[in-house]
């Protein structure tokens, strides 16, 4: 339930409030809550789950919003620097993302071996927005050319910029982002504040 947008009345695209239940959806006027509720007309889609009706057609529903996400970048690939060959790095860490999204639904019917229509709602959405959040990364003399001589884990402040994908209950996206090392060997650290591009998956918190 919420507003969506959708092109139900002709070929333009307009705001409507949509309410489900069990074999059938509502489709209201978006100013719903301005108007007399007895005098709404709304747009009734059957939709029952084993038998396409005679009119059915697909429907496509768009919703628009805020997406606020928690993700975890499960690999990061920093380019080469300081004669310090590229690497591919999967070090925990979290992230707290946020964009501006598009969510698409469709409505459909797909007929089974037996010619049983199973109705079938399919959804893919995306978004482009920013991130912040800790991880951690291993330190070494290594990644600091031999300026110490011990190894740890550190932690990093990272922050970026993300574009998110959506399809059904998967979400995953691509980050580009960079990191700060959050003690004294910062400055001797080669990836400080150096670029890197990552995948992520995330769950969505709204």
């Amino acid at each position: 339930d919420g507003y969506y947008y959708s092109k139900l009345n002709g070929n333009r695209s307009k705001k409507y409030y949509v309410a489900s239940s069990g074999d059938s959806i509502k489709v209201y006027p978006a100013d719903i809550a301005k108007q007399n509720a007895d005098t709404i007309k709304s747009i009734t889609v059957l939709f029952p789950p084993n038998k396409k009706p005679l009119n059915f057609q697909q429907y496509k529903f768009r919703a628009l919003g805020l997406d606020l996400t928690v993700i975890s970048i499960v690999v990061k690939y920093r380019p080469a620097v300081k004669n310090f060959p590229a690497q591919l790095n999967n070090t925990l860490n979290g992230a707290i993302y946020a964009g501006y999204r598009t969510d698409n639904y469709f409505l459909k019917y797909e007929n089974t071996p037996l010619h049983v229509a199973n109705r079938k709602i399919t959804h893919h959405g995306y978004s482009i927005g920013g991130f912040a959040g800790l991880g951690s990364v291993h330190i070494d003399e290594y990644v600091t050319l031999n300026r110490i001589n011990y190894e740890y884990d550190g932690a990093v402040i990272t922050s970026g910029i993300a574009a998110e994908f959506g399809f059904n209950k998967i979400n995953f996206g691509l980050v580009l982002g960079l990191d700060f090392l959050a003690d004294e060997n910062r400055h001797v650290w080669v990836n400080e504040e150096k670029p890197w591009v990552g995948l992520n998956i995330g769950l969505k918190l709204n």
